[in-house]
């Protein structure tokens, strides 16, 4: 993997403090041959009353697919949960595939909305796969919770068991006006998953697609970003939202998950730096820039043959000057800042919106997009900015819906993971840091003689 680490700003003012941003940018390996190790996949499916008729159809449907494009080595299971959940495919090899369609067919929507029993269900499924396979479990819910374990906070932290114990990655998928927004962002974010929302059940095929798709193309697994403050970093705070662990000897561990085939993720960081001495036009401390971070990255990466584990490490200077002209920036690094910031505003200003401290939040959003314009009028800040000001507008004009409200978490969740692979289901355009779809396939051409040229 391909790891390299910039500051937005190589030199700074000299003598006073300031806050700068440090990125780490991840390039995951090319998987170009058949993956070392099977997958096992479980699908965990609220089929409760509200999912009756298309939803439902729709979530059956995707189902349907993701089994066709398992491999036989491949694991599959499949949990229903209305008030109580039901093992519909017992984890085995995905060998069977018409008896799992037999059973996919049959599901019925009725009752309830029991998640936390249908999450610790696909576990227990997910558990029986070998040791060293990599797991995911995929929720789709629509509704709230509302039977058995109902506490977010005890359903976030089953799920965390799941992922310290059996290595159980868990992403979700929010469908419609009515499931919690809050509770499946912080499953996704605290096991290293995925988080959707579909507006729309005729969304389901692709998402699911998409999990699969990812799940089989694994190539780096377990990426922690170990941080130490030097001499000259105040404080430091992820832009991202990843668990967090304090270390010894003053290490703070952040957890990325796993990356895909060709995959590119970007890890943002706040720094505050303290006053850079310089005196008599030379710097005090050092001619090479003064120390403000040390880092520390942990991986494995996954070969068609091998597991191998990689360490990277970087020591993070800055420079000063006492002249404005050669204050220096990455002009690379702006877009990942300014979309991460967006990012983390918005879920600021939905917190301020659920209190009803809409003025509040209106200020909010205008302090992060001075502060993206302090970078200058030639800044790549533009996308960014767009986005906070259609957020102030629909504030403004009062368009503030349990809808939009699913629609700011699920924009703070991807801008804030940034990866250049994870599936959009958005209705808008997707952000600048998604690679675009592949074009077209290109029609066969006729082995006949050409066209005539067209008659002037």
């Amino acid at each position: 993997m391909k790891i390299t680490g910039f500051l937005d700003y190589e030199v700074i003012l000299a003598n006073r403090s300031q806050p700068v941003h440090f990125a780490l940018r991840f390039e995951a390996p090319h998987q170009g041959g058949q993956r070392a190790r099977p997958a096992a996949f479980c699908i965990v499916l609220d089929r409760s009353g509200s999912m009756e008729g298309p939803p439902l159809m729709k979530a059956k449907q995707a189902a349907l697919l993701a089994v066709r494009n398992l491999r036989p080595e491949d694991h599959f299971s499949l949990i229903s949960f209305d008030d109580e959940a039901i093992v519909q495919i017992p984890s085995q090899p995905a060998t069977q595939r018409e008896a799992f369609a037999r059973s996919i067919q049959a599901i019925e929507s009725r009752g309830a909305t029991n998640l936390t029993a249908g999450w610790m269900l696909g576990r227990d499924e997910l558990k029986k796969a070998a040791e060293g396979v990599s797991r995911r479990l995929l929720l789709l819910s629509d509704g709230l919770l509302n039977r058995g374990i109902v506490d977010p906070a005890a359903v976030r932290q089953v799920a965390v068991d799941g992922l310290e114990k059996q290595q159980v990655r868990t992403s979700c998928l929010g469908f419609g006006a009515k499931y919690n927004e809050d509770l499946l962002t912080v499953l996704a974010q605290a096991t290293g998953g995925q988080f959707y929302d579909a507006d729309s059940p005729e969304k389901f095929p692709a998402i699911f697609e998409a999990e699969l798709d990812g799940l089989q193309k694994i190539t780096v697994q377990n990426l922690r970003v170990r941080l130490r403050k030097l001499d000259f970093c105040e404080s430091l705070q992820p832009l991202g939202t990843y668990p967090e662990v304090q270390r010894s000897e003053g290490w703070t561990e952040f957890s990325l998950g796993d990356l895909i085939s060709d995959e590119q993720r970007i890890a943002c960081f706040t720094l505050n730096v303290l006053p850079l001495p310089w005196l008599e036009g030379k710097p005090v401390v050092s001619l090479e820039g003064e120390r403000l971070l040390e880092v520390e990255v942990l991986y494995d990466e996954i070969s068609e043959t091998e597991i191998s584990s990689h360490t990277y490490n970087q020591v993070v200077r800055i420079q000063a000057t006492q002249n404005p002209n050669e204050v220096r920036q990455k002009t690379e690094v702006i877009p990942w800042v300014a979309m991460q910031l967006a990012g983390k505003v918005m879920d600021d200003v939905t917190r301020r919106m659920d209190g009803g401290n809409w003025v509040d939040a209106l200020t909010a959003l205008q302090s992060v997009i001075d502060s993206l314009k302090a970078y200058g009028a030639n800044a790549p800040v533009g996308e960014a900015i767009q986005q906070l000001e259609a957020m102030q507008r629909r504030i403004q004009a009062g368009d503030w819906s349990l809808r939009e409200r699913k629609l700011s978490k699920y924009r703070s969740h991807s801008y804030r993971r940034m990866s250049s692979k994870e599936f959009w289901s958005g209705s808008e355009p997707a952000p600048g840091f998604k690679q675009p779809p592949p074009p077209p396939p290109i029609p066969p051409t006729s082995s006949g003689p050409p066209p005539p040229p067209p008659i002037a």
